[in-house]
């Protein structure tokens, strides 16, 4: 095995296995913060590492996108208790739309194009850093305006796919050109 060619997608898996121990903790543990920093620490790791050794593959960007929604998708279960307390409920409708939204632009590409596809735009990758820093909120008084920004580039990101995807409806090419 190569390590050189492999080594991101090592690094993308340890993501997913920390996902599962992440899982396993109490949130907002030293625990659960020791193995989330981890996660996004790996996070950055190995695409920049792909890049650098030339090992951008299909396969490595499908284990990053499964990795980041799995990640991101375990620490909101394991904060949601704490949110539940801070949040009131215009958060919860708003997060809900967001997400609603977003899952409407996945089935929209996978509906015309046969595949889901997430754009790694700039506005995606702000709402990825701003959500990773969503658990060292929690118990300080910035909780909800943070959420609030969060949201709110959030939504840009998912208004901007959106328009690409409308743009783009009719390319007749197998894949949406990447921003």
């Amino acid at each position: 095995m190569d390590m050189k060619k492999n080594l991101a997608n090592i690094i993308t898996i340890s993501r997913l296995l920390g996902t599962i121990a992440l899982a396993f903790t109490e949130s907002l543990s030293w625990e659960f913060f020791l193995i989330y920093i981890w996660c996004g620490i790996s996070d950055l790791l190995d695409g920049f590492i792909a890049r650098k050794t030339k090992t951008v593959s299909a396969l490595g960007s499908k284990l990053d996108s499964i990795s980041d929604l799995s990640f991101y998708t375990t620490m909101m279960f394991k904060i949601l208790k704490y949110l539940r307390k801070r949040f009131p409920a215009y958060m919860f409708v708003l997060i809900y739309l967001a997400v609603g939204l977003r899952i409407l632009c996945y089935a929209a590409v996978g509906l015309r194009k046969g595949y889901f596809l997430s754009r790694h735009t700039l506005f995606n990758k702000l709402t990825g850093l701003l959500m990773f820093f969503l658990p060292f909120t929690v118990s300080n008084r910035y909780l909800i305006p943070y959420s609030l920004f969060i949201l709110f580039v959030a939504f840009t990101a998912i208004f901007d796919e959106a328009i690409y995807i409308v743009r783009n409806w009719n390319d007749t090419d197998q894949t949406f050109r990447q921003a």
